[in-house]
């Protein structure tokens, strides 16, 4: 520690100090002894000296027991490259600024990466963690994307402790949240007891939901606030365990407050609070089949015992599950079902899968589109590492005298090559930081495009910091070793001679394979971003097959703030007539869902014609009459729904009675035939009946988003049933912002209460959708644009360098008769040979990597020839200019003073 300490300016002058004072103190006594034994004083501090061994040897040596000498080297190299650095601001300068550019993409990147797809859970040894999953026929519904068990099910694994410390379930969904004010939908869980137990987190304020709250239903409503929601809508009250919120409009007991940094198990959609699943009711009032064992709605976790894997587990589970299966067969209520259907699930199993990072649907979506960008980044990084490297072949080239001198007085090449590298690494040290600094800004550009993640967060953590310092060494290496290699080449003979060898052909030729890797990794830059910007415009111009320019649409959900279900299908048929005589609304129409929000009700049908067909999964959606004729599509045969298939207001629901199918569906099912008229039945079972008219045929659409034309799709009569909540859409003359306005007093009207969501105009909701879309073409057209601009840069130093050493070879060929344009040809040919071998190199590195971004592609291919034509006839021109510059100079000289020229 000592040694270390020593390193210390202020501690090392004054040891300086001291050894001098004491040096020349015992070189002084020595002289006066020898002079009073005769001999004269220029002999005695010859010999003194002699005895001594030499100061400066000695000091050299007492140096080094004060420090390590490999630590005081490393001191006196940083010190040396920054009075360098200092001596070259517009060298350091760009130098670091070409690393910033790349390590903060990278830096912003990799953390949201982290954040997405690697991270563990903040909880107790998440390491641990297992998701279940039902693998085959489970005749089941599903609410929800994949994953999902029912709750009597997640409550039988629970007393499977051969192999779990405990399992929990949890369903994900919007409630309306009151504190007192207006009413704001949020995220929330729906969570068995064994949640917070299982998870190992401890509370912030008060007590998490326990099993002793998921007994009784409707017994024990009760809620626990997430750290962000208490501390935004709240204040952070510390007294907040006791108060009352509302929840759908129905009063819960706040209990308990989350730790700061845990929200949940989706790392990409943070609940505001968590309540019971026994209150299920509340949060979904819509649809309540907890108890039931074919309503697959929740996902399940278990963690594993210490020393038993995902493996053994399931392996484990089998003989259990079989006789569950079995059990449920003799089960009152099961559904009869085929011979065929009841084996496939007999043969059913159950799947244990690690869930260290948790679950997130989104995840999936952004998977691929998240590792296409840190490719592009790493790219980036690796140009900005060759620019930087080219930089410094450059100015090793301008201090050739110096390290040629240097070595002839003794330097080590490995001493000479080491402070290349100290030099590499202070200038990459820079750019980390100034990269870590711009970092945030990059983040915040990529949450823009991420919807409903406003939970993530940038901060420099462990593994942000291990991830930077990784890029900094990788860094420092890639930028040093070109001039490390060019620097260990110096010829002693060098020093003999009036021009260094460093400027010599040797070093060009490295500089140039440098630059000819610069215009590869550029080139496929500007293809990938070719291809993602022709992506994004190809589908903005299909759209959705309707004309989106005056449509606006936007949801209400009345038993979200307590209307029964009778008031509220009251509400919404109110609504419906009151925006009909709304100022500039041309036509309005109600349905189920939102479009084109990547969800959507699926099952398989029974079609019954010539023969009984049972179909693969369809989506189905449920719209009222005028629906797509506010849209703007086509019925292509039969007719719309009309008010003869509506249920009278206040009557019960009833089951579906007529429904419109898409081309695509008839298409696959009736083919040539017209199938209006014919029936389909709602399920797969033997005992399905058949008792659906189809009335009509409708035109694709998209409905999902932008990709799912051409896929079959069921439209359903909105107002049979689940009428009680919904989305307008609403066609208006001019501006549809213009009415949105228009629209909240309308609502108000009926209800003041009533919360407005998912106020938007179709063209907003269409970006949306496109959000990885125009994610990929912006951030990959920005890296294209830096990386042009980067190998322009470079381009230019090293032709302007190898102009400079020709000076004089292109004054003799002027001077025999050459031409200015022979004298420009000469130079560009050198930038043309190679374009023309980084072209080679990006070509063929498309061809691989293309496989990689294909599936984020849509309606071209990942080998398209004109992009590639247009990138690599952009990056031609404009290299090309940069190579013209000092071209036209070094012809401009006269051949006099090009001959003259040293």
């Amino acid at each position: 520690m000592a040694r270390i300490f020593n390193l210390l300016p202020w501690r090392r002058r004054r040891l300086e100090r001291d050894l001098d004072r004491e040096l020349r103190y015992h070189l002084d006594r020595r002289i006066e002894d020898l002079k009073r034994a005769g001999v004269s004083e220029f002999e005695a501090r010859k010999r003194a000296t002699l005895e001594l061994g030499g100061i400066a040897q000695v000091q050299e040596e007492v140096r080094d027991t004060w420090m390590w000498g490999g630590l005081d080297v490393l001191g006196r190299d940083l010190r040396f490259a920054g009075r360098t650095l200092r001596r070259n601001p517009g060298f350091a300068a760009a130098a670091v600024l070409s690393l910033a550019l790349g390590i903060g993409a990278n830096a912003a990147i990799f953390s949201l990466v982290d954040q997405v797809l690697l991270r563990p859970l903040p909880v107790h040894h998440a390491e641990r963690l297992v998701l279940m999953d039902w693998r085959g026929q489970s005749l089941s519904a599903q609410w929800g994307s994949w994953a999902l068990l029912s709750y009597p099910l997640c409550r039988d694994l629970e007393s499977q402790n051969r192999f779990f410390d405990g399992v929990f379930c949890r369903h994900p969904t919007g409630v309306n949240v009151s504190t007192g004010q207006q009413h704001e939908l949020v995220q929330a869980e729906i969570i068995s007891g064994s949640y917070f137990p299982v998870l190992g987190v401890r509370p912030e304020l008060g007590r998490f939901i326990d099993p002793s709250d998921d007994r009784d239903r409707m017994a024990h409503p009760v809620v626990v606030l997430s750290h962000d929601f208490w501390t935004t809508h709240l204040g952070g009250a510390r007294d907040v365990a006791g108060r009352t919120v509302l929840v759908n409009n129905y009063p819960m007991t706040v209990v308990g407050v989350a730790p700061a940094g845990f929200r949940g198990v989706d790392p990409t959609s943070a609940p505001a609070l968590w309540l019971p699943a026994m209150m299920k009711h509340i949060a979904t009032p819509e649809w309540d089949y907890l108890l039931n064992r074919r309503a697959f709605w929740m996902h399940t976790f278990a963690r594993l015992k210490p020393g038993v894997t995902a493996q053994a587990a399931q392996a484990g589970l089998t003989p259990w599950f079989v006789s569950i299966l079995e059990a449920e067969t003799r089960l009152e209520g099961f559904p009869v079902v085929t011979a065929e259907q009841r084996r496939a699930f007999l043969a059913s199993t159950l799947s244990v899968e690690p869930a260290s990072r948790g679950i997130s649907e989104q995840r999936a979506g952004l998977k691929r589109p998240l590792w296409v960008l840190m490719a592009g980044t790493t790219l980036l990084l690796l140009l900005a590492c060759l620019n930087v490297a080219g930089l410094l072949l450059a100015r090793g080239a301008a201090r050739s005298r110096e390290l040629t001198t240097r070595v002839a007085l003794g330097a080590s090449r490995g001493r000479i090559t080491g402070q290349v590298l100290v030099e590499s690494g202070l200038i990459t040290a820079a750019g980390v930081v100034l990269g870590l600094g711009a970092a945030p800004a990059v983040f915040r550009a990529l949450l823009f495009f991420l919807s409903d993640s406003s939970q993530l967060r940038f901060g420099i953590d462990h593994r942000l910091f291990f991830f930077a310092l990784g890029a900094g060494v990788l860094t420092t290496v890639l930028c040093g070793l070109a001039p490390a290699i060019q620097t260990a080449r110096i010829p002693l003979i060098a020093t003999l001679k009036e021009k260094s060898e460093l400027g010599t052909a040797r070093g060009v030729r490295l500089r140039k394979a440098l630059l000819t890797g610069q215009m590869a990794f550029t080139l496929i830059l500007l293809i990938g971003a070719g291809l993602f910007v022709q992506t994004v415009a190809g589908l903005r111009a299909k759209g959705p097959g309707f004309d989106t320019g005056s449509l606006l649409m936007f949801r209400v959900d009345p038993p979200s703030i307590g209307y029964p279900e009778a008031d509220a299908d009251r509400a919404m048929r109110t609504l419906l007539g009151n925006l009909q005589n709304v100022p500039g609304v041309e036509a309005v129409a109600v349905a189920n869902t939102h479009m084109l929000n990547n969800s959507g009700s699926s099952s398989v049908f029974t079609v019954q014609h010539d023969e009984r067909i049972v179909t693969d999964r369809v989506t189905y959606m449920r719209v009222g009459p005028g629906f797509f004729s506010v849209l703007g599509t086509e019925l292509v045969a039969g007719r719309d729904f009309s008010e003869s298939d509506i249920r009278a207001p206040g009557t019960p629901e009833i089951a579906p009675r007529v429904v419109i199918v898409n081309e695509s569906f008839a298409r696959k099912y009736f083919g040539t035939r017209n199938p209006v008229g014919h029936r389909l039945g709602l399920g797969n079972r033997p005992t399905t009946v058949t008792d659906i008219e189809i009335i009509g045929v409708v035109k694709d659409f998209s409905r999902r988003n932008l990709r799912d034309q051409g896929l079959e799709q069921l439209y359903f009569c909105f107002w049979d049933r689940q009428s009680a909540d919904g989305s307008f859409y609403l066609r208006m003359r001019g501006s549809p912002e213009a009415g949105f306005a228009a629209i909240r007093e309308t609502v108000a009207k009926v209800d003041r209460t009533l919360p407005v969501t998912g106020l938007t105009t179709f063209e907003s909701q269409m970006d949306r959708s496109l959000n990885a879309e125009r994610m990929l073409s912006t951030l990959s057209s920005a890296f294209g644009m830096v990386a042009l601009l980067l190998s322009v840069v470079g381009l230019y130093g090293v032709m302007s360098f190898v102009v400079t050493r020709r000076t004089q070879e292109i004054g003799v060929r002027l001077a025999l008769g050459a031409t200015r344009s022979d004298a420009v040809w000469l130079v560009i040919r050198e930038a043309l040979v190679m374009l023309g071998a980084g072209t080679a190199v990006a070509l063929v590195s498309a061809k691989v990597l293309g496989r990689m971004v294909e599936a984020q592609l849509y309606g071209i291919d990942a080998f398209d020839a004109p992009t590639f034509v247009m990138a690599s006839g952009l990056l031609v021109l404009v290299s090309l200019g940069a190579a013209l510059i000092p071209a036209w100079r070094a012809a401009s000289v006269s051949p006099t003073e090009a001959l003259r020229y040293d």
